[in-house]
């Protein structure tokens, strides 16, 4: 008896044309042997779902796929590949000859249905490349086009194949024991009686001028790899273009990376404004074709200078994945497009079938089928390595990731065996296109595409291990943050700077995410030591405001009596970031709160129980002070400054990692320079400033040279001033000190005016602009006698230009950018022609 076969596929009207004929034909043969198409799918090494599709009725199938089901259920494959030909020809008007030994090269799509949009760089590479290697390799994330350009590709160089070239799509086979045989049947050889498919495929290419296109290679990796060494070996003359989601690694391969559509510049949630004028409306690839898929799709949608902002937030939102983006297009047929941004956050919901093209493949007809095939092919460690990384945001230097993916449990660290397999299942997703390697400063850091990320979230999610992945995560980037904080005080300040600028994106998610249950207080306290130096230099003060803002409403007094001193440290941190944010009443809170705290403090617990990473407590009374004093110097009461500064210095305990002594002698210094005393706040200066060359401190060297500056400024040697501020840009180059660049910009600006170069001094006004708005900070951190100097420098610009050229030179910095303005500056002034 006949086994009953599977689910009761949807009916057909076999009058409504041959296509339904012949699936109803084939449905007939199915049933005939009994078969469900899982069990066709074990000898036909096509998947099931390839198989059912060859006899709904909706796409015409392959041969390789007729003549897979045909044997599968015990017929004659070569009776009905002639049946075949004449559906084909009933539906396309194409008849085809085949002979034994003569090939007959295939058209696959001279005529495209949609435009195909940028690529130009690909396809001139991709050119030279087939010019001079017989194996080229596009590889790249799924969606991302390789399919698309591998046949523009095609089409391109075809003239250069005299014999013609083959497009062979793999991506419904399951063995690969198949590839050969697709290969062949695609080529139109067929191998007789025990004979070997490769063998006879080779024998019928021998001495032509062919190019083969294996496509979508990623799931029978082994099988294209034999069949493609066995042909190159065997045919000279033959040339093959592979697309996959991984190189095939073999030896003669070349390959070439197919990235995501090139995204609009964006500064602060919009298009950059040089861009979007110098681009015109859609300005890049990736918004040239959603745009061009969603005038396709919405009858009316048109961009506008309303609209464009949008769609570039859509397009970067989608990491400019083609697949992505044309799903998305049609979703506005019933969304708006700020509807669409707005559902972006559950992009694998929004980007299902709903959204498909109905003649794609159906692993591209969703975008979760898309990843969820991705997923398949991993191995279970590179599936867990993925998950790991899906929290890390920015990216992570590989040596990070292979510790973070080497604990098996909170706290374990990895021996060489856990370090090792880690280190294969980063190389397995970078291989797979999932993660990017990119060499920044010598190291090696991994980017993972935000859709990417979004997909392995959620399959943590459903792990069970997500928790235990989170805790990982935020203490291995919490610790490195306390580890920088320590840093401070040493030489190695400005590779821990250098360090946090880029983990910028994970302490951000960390910080503004709830803190978990479990996870002890200390350890975001301590972490909050590397906060105030980090969000200073990197231009983030506001940001480092409302972090510590929240750290201190989790914990708004000291978590245990133990923990005081690492819960005043985080204070100070708040007070300094809060100060300088222009916040004075909180930081005067905060500060009273923590003294206070530290008057109750145990005594028994700054010695036993403080951590490692904290102050003592007569280091943080001393902190405290400076901090007074600091809040009073910018308000100008240099009285009271003065007073809490050395205060501070006659405590004689001083923290190292919070520059204690140095900034109580650079507020004295400055005190004087405010009150005219030359004498004393130059000899003030350069003691603070002699204490942090040898302690290889960086950043506090920036702004002694440039307090310095300021002194000679003001003393009427602006030939001194200018050298000295160019040294102190030479040491914020070394940290990329955003703020210190855009603090010294100010003062150079008012130096440059008074010593007469008023252009240079516009271009630099119009660039600093552009630093201290996003920073959350007070143009030159509140200090009124700084401001005063800014307001002289530009009233005497526009003075000597007129306002016309004060707008056409400010405009140009604004254009030009800081860094740029600053070279152009100091290589116009006098001063500079033969060096500092």
């Amino acid at each position: 008896m006949a086994r009953k076969p599977g689910r009761r596929e949807q009916p057909l009207d076999p009058q409504a044309g041959p296509l339904e004929r012949f699936a109803l034909d084939l449905r007939e043969l199915r049933e005939r042997a009994g078969l469900t198409y899982t069990e066709m799918a074990d000898v036909a090494h096509f998947a099931a779902s390839t198989l059912s599709q060859a006899a709904a009725g909706h796409r015409f199938p392959t041969r390789e796929v007729l003549r897979a089901y045909v044997r599968a259920c015990g017929g004659d494959p070569d009776r009905w590949e002639e049946r075949w030909d004449g559906v084909r020809h009933d539906l396309y008007g194409l008849g085809e000859q085949r002979e034994a030994d003569r090939l007959v090269p295939r058209d696959f799509g001279d005529v495209e249905a949609t435009s195909f949009v940028g690529r130009e760089p690909e396809l001139a590479a991709g050119s030279e490349l087939l010019k001079r290697c017989r194996l080229v390799t596009l590889t790249g994330i799924g969606g991302v086009g390789k399919t698309r350009l591998a046949r523009r590709l095609l089409r391109e160089v075809a003239e250069w194949f005299a014999d013609g070239t083959y497009c062979v799509e793999l991506a419904d086979l399951s063995s690969d024991h198949a590839v050969a045989e697709a290969v062949a049947s695609t080529v139109g050889v067929h191998a007789g009686a025990g004979q070997d498919p490769l063998s006879a495929l080779a024998g019928a290419l021998r001495g032509r001028s062919v190019l083969l296109l294996l496509d979508n290679c990623e799931h029978v990796l082994d099988g294209c790899a034999r069949t493609v060494r066995g042909l190159l070996t065997s045919v000279p003359e033959l040339h093959i273009l592979a697309t996959s989601r991984q190189p095939l690694d073999v030896g003669a391969e070349h390959v070439l990376q197919v990235k995501p559509l090139g995204l609009p510049a964006m500064a602060n949630g919009h298009l950059h404004e040089t861009l979007a004028v110098e681009e015109g409306p859609t300005a890049s690839p990736a918004m040239t074709l959603f745009a061009d898929r969603a005038e396709a799709a919405s009858p009316g949608f048109r961009v506008t200078e309303a609209n464009r902002h949008t769609i570039a937030r859509v397009c970067r939102t989608l990491d400019g994945l083609p697949l992505a983006l044309e799903i998305a297009a049609r979703r506005l047929r019933t969304l708006t497009l700020d509807e669409l941004l707005e559902r972006l956050d559950r992009r694998f919901r929004l980007l299902g079938p709903g959204g498909r093209d109905r003649a794609a493949h159906p692993r591209h007809q969703a975008l979760r089928a898309l990843f969820d095939w991705s997923y398949e092919l991993c191995t279970e460690a590179e599936r867990m390595a993925w998950q790991q990384l899906s929290l890390c945001s920015g990216g992570v230097l590989l040596t990070d990731a292979e510790q973070l993916c080497g604990h098996a449990e909170e706290g374990e660290v990895p021996d060489g065996a856990a370090a090792d397999n880690a280190f294969e299942a980063l190389s397995g997703l970078v291989d797979k296109s999932l993660l990017t390697s990119v060499e920044t400063g010598g190291r090696t850091r991994l980017y993972m595409l935000e859709t990417v990320r979004a997909y392995g979230q959620e399959r943590l999610a459903e792990s069970g291990r997500a928790q235990l992945a989170l805790l990982r995560h935020r203490a291995w980037y919490l610790d490195l943050a306390a580890q920088a904080g320590v840093a401070y005080g040493t030489p190695g300040q400005a590779a821990w700077l250098r360090r946090l600028r880029a983990e910028h994106p994970n302490l951000r998610q960390i910080i503004t995410a709830p803190t978990p249950t479990d996870e002890p207080a200390e350890r975001v306290l301590c972490a909050s030591l590397g906060f105030w130096l980090h969000c200073l230099t990197s231009a983030n003060v506001g940001e480092g405001a409302h972090w510590m803002r929240k750290i201190l409403e989790w914990h708004p007094r000291p978590p245990s009596p133990g923990a005081t001193a690492t819960w005043c440290q985080a204070a100070w941190v708040a007070g300094f970031l809060l100060l300088l944010h222009g916040d004075h009443d909180s930081a005067h809170e905060v500060i009273s709160r923590s003294e206070q705290a530290l008057a109750d403090m145990p005594a028994i617990s700054d010695a036993a129980d403080r951590s490692a990473h904290c102050a003592s407590r007569a280091e943080l009374t001393a902190a405290f002070l400076q901090l007074r004093s600091l809040a009073a110097l910018v308000t100008e009461d240099t009285e009271t400054a003065a007073k809490y500064a050395e205060s501070s210095l006659a405590t004689g305990h001083w923290s190292a990692s919070l520059l204690t002594q140095q900034q109580c002698i650079a507020q004295l210094g400055f005190s004087a320079v405010i009150q005219g005393d030359h004498a004393r706040s130059t000899a003030l200066l350069e003691q603070a400033l002699a204490l942090s060359e040898a302690q290889g401190n960086a950043w506090h060297r920036c702004y002694l040279l440039w307090a310095l500056a300021v002194d000679h400024g003001e003393a009427g040697q602006p030939k001194i001033a200018l050298r000295l501020l160019h040294r102190a840009l030479q040491h914020t180059k070394e940290i990329d000190e955003r703020m210190g660049e855009a603090t010294l910009s100010e003062t150079l600006a008012w130096v440059l005016s008074s010593y007469g170069n008023a252009r240079s001094a516009a271009v630099i006004l119009g660039a600093v602009d552009r630093v201290w708005h996003p920073s959350g900070t007070p143009r030159l951190f509140g200090f009124a006698q700084l401001t005063a100097h800014r307001e002289r420098g530009l009233r005497n610009v526009r003075g000597s230009l007129g306002e016309t050229e004060y707008t056409r030179a400010y405009e140009e910095g604004r254009r030009l950018g800081l860094r740029h303005a600053l070279d152009k500056a100091f290589l116009d002034s006098e001063p500079f022609q033969g060096g500092p």
